[in-house]
């Protein structure tokens, strides 16, 4: 088995497999992510029930299942997270937790293929009776996932076949009895096209196509979605009632309670005419995206693999179509999306509120996972360019620097009243940003024929073959904090091929040089500049990106910063902390586009920072940190963007 290349892509993956991540910035986090993180989350993980949902499946214990109804899809992406983490390091720690964990997922498998623990603890009879609301093609699909990861870490073909058993079930169950409700939640699509690329099975392929087509269809009218809306409502009701007739209590989180009125009216209404779940219009007909952020994300990635392996256009065109409208007029500065609560989605156009600003951490994940599938397809550096500012603003903001804490949701301002929480009701976030940060090198570098493209300016060793002669490179990065990058080019022999490195946006001025010799300078932001030499063993290519502090102007269009201004320095976008600034209310205070600016490394300071410090219109100091940092220091208040003076 092995994951074959996506014929209609320009680019082929590298994998995580093949680099080393060495990094004076990343490799910290990926530390904490495996000492830290990985096992805080377990320990929730057991607070919150979720292992003890598969201990009761599997009848090791009695009783029912506790919590939400997708609480396996959390357990699966822990998973995953783990066996990306022990493919890079040894770990008899964490090994033995994720072999119980993959024990119990085993033994809580129904003789048919069937798994989910909310279903088989409670009421089997109503399984696939609403994969609109219920998300059990949703755990599926992370099942796959981890079944995958698991595959590649051990070589253990257990949790794949278990996850192939329950696959073919669901084929049998929507193509062979025709069933034509769509999955509500599109994890299950990308999922699908991972495990048909793993073992060549063409079924997983058409099913995850025909999951596709059938958004916009007959069965997505007003009245089967009110059905499967009040199906929820009494599924979840039922369950409450069977635990406490069990003598226990049952939390199941109450989506609507810190709604306003009007706010109400508005998911109700998102809900009912479908946009909310994209079940509004056929996917090649998207040309405004709506709804909720996840799951619109991870249907774009569903299409965009798709598209990889069957060349429809149509898709294709969606898909940029969509890309557009969202970073144009849907997308915050720091490449959050999903701007309004209760649908925890897009909002019209330029309509980005900023005192009541959204943009979920698991938004931010499915957000880079479509922009690496988009680069893939197009080799285009707009889409690296993104992948960039979110890995260092939108996704990284969503845990604590010393991995214990996690917002769900990440403002754009504070008022001092926001706090990141060990675990939620709703814990999707946490591991996806475990699993994230744990696969972080394969989005550094892709392949083409002939040629290596360099996308991220990440620290890191890559082995590589290129017409089947291995190549080994050594990149050294100073980012995010200097924009220095040197690689080093390993070869048995003389070997021509070519290199392409991506010229960051916010690069103005760059220069490359070859052996310590100029190449090229003031190259042209957001492209690739290609290298194509004859290579020597051990030639040095050096790159240096004019990294400095900029005042950004408010997009007029937005009414909420038609006047105001943020600062930017490279890759981070910057926020002002009250901590910092003792001697007036940051939320008072005017600040001048054309001020001078001074960039300070501070060792000492949130793990070691760049602070920007400026004065704003009263002549006092200002002090502004990177935004990934803020409430790291207990409530504070807090705020990207400042009045213009």
């Amino acid at each position: 088995m092995k994951q074959e290349k996506r014929p209609f892509n320009k680019l082929i993956p590298i994998p995580f497999q093949q680099v080393i991540i060495n990094d004076l910035f990343w490799s910290n986090w990926q530390d904490i992510n495996r000492r830290v993180a990985i096992l805080h989350q377990y320990e929730q993980l057991e607070k919150a029930h979720h292992i003890n949902n598969f201990r009761i499946a599997a009848k090791l214990k009695k009783g029912r299942h506790k919590g939400e109804f997708y609480y396996d899809s959390d357990i699966y992406k822990w998973l995953e997270a783990a066996f990306y983490i022990l493919q890079q390091n040894k770990d008899d720690e964490l090994k033995s937790k994720v072999d119980e964990v993959v024990t119990l997922i085993l033994k809580s498998q129904l003789n048919d293929g069937y798994i989910n623990t909310f279903y088989s603890t409670n009421f089997i009879e109503r399984r696939f009776t609403n994969t609109t609301f219920m998300h059990e093609l949703y755990c599926a699909g992370y099942l796959i996932e981890a079944a995958i990861a698991h595959y590649n870490a051990t070589g253990s073909k257990k949790l794949l076949d278990a996850a192939e058993k329950f696959m073919n079930l669901i084929y049998t169950i929507f193509m062979g009895e025709k069933k034509v409700n769509p999955p509500g939640h599109q994890e299950i699509e990308l999922a699908l096209m991972s495990l048909y690329r793993l073992t060549n099975n063409k079924k997983y392929f058409l099913l995850a196509e025909d999951f596709i087509n059938r958004r916009g269809k007959d069965a997505n009218s007003k009245r089967y979605i009110l059905s499967q809306f009040l199906n929820l409502n009494s599924t979840q009701k039922q369950a409450k009632e069977m635990a406490l007739k069990d003598g226990e209590s049952n939390e199941i989180e109450d989506f609507y309670a810190n709604l306003s009125f009007n706010e109400r009216i508005k998911f109700y209404y998102a809900i009912l005419n479908g946009t909310c779940y994209q079940l509004n219009i056929p996917v090649r007909k998207i040309r405004d995206p709506t709804g909720h952020a996840v799951r619109a994300m991870y249907m774009f990635c569903g299409m965009a693999d798709l598209y990889a392996d069957n060349g429809d256009e149509d898709l294709l065109d969606a898909l940029i179509r969509s890309w557009s409208k969202i970073t144009e007029g849907k997308m915050y500065i720091t490449a959050g999306i999903g701007s309004v609560n209760g649908i925890e989605g897009f909002e019209k156009d330029f309509k980005l509120r900023i005192k009541n600003s959204y943009s979920e951490t698991c938004a931010a994940v499915g957000f880079l996972m479509w922009n690496w599938r988009m680069l893939q397809i197009t080799a285009q550096a707009k889409y690296a360019d993104l992948i960039e500012k979110i890995l260092y603003n939108s996704l990284l903001v969503g845990q604590s620097l010393d991995g214990k804490k996690y917002s769900y949701t990440n403002p754009l301002i504070s008022n001092g009243d926001y706090d990141r929480q060990e675990w939620y009701l709703c814990p999707c976030c946490p591991p996806n940003l475990a699993r994230t940060i744990a696969s972080l090198g394969q989005y550094i570098y892709s392949k083409s024929e002939n040629a290596l493209f360099i996308h991220q300016y990440i620290g890191s060793t890559l082995n590589f073959e290129i017409n089947e002669v291995p190549i080994e490179i050594h990149q050294q990065s100073e980012f995010p904090w200097q924009g220095k990058v040197k690689l080093k080019i390993f070869l048995g022999n003389n070997l021509t091929f070519k290199i392409f490195l991506r010229i960051p946006r916010w690069s103005k001025k760059t220069r490359i040089e070859i052996n310590g010799e100029l190449l090229k300078d003031d190259l042209i932001p957001n492209r690739y500049i290609e290298i194509n030499r004859n290579w020597k063993d051990k030639d040095e290519v050096t790159m240096i990106f004019e990294m400095i502090p900029n005042i950004l102007d408010g997009d007029p269009r937005v009414k909420d910063i038609k006047h105001m201004v943020s600062i930017s320095n490279g890759p981070l976008i910057y926020c002002l902390e009250q901590n910092d600034n003792k001697n007036f209310d940051i939320t008072h205070i005017q600040i001048q586009e054309n001020i001078p600016l001074t960039v300070i490394y501070k060792d000492n300071l949130l793990g070691g920072i760049n602070v920007i410090e400026g004065k704003i219109v009263s002549g006092e100091k200002f002090v502004a940190i990177p935004y990934y940092t803020w409430n790291n220091r207990g409530t504070d208040k807090m705020l990207i963007w400042s009045q213009k003076a």
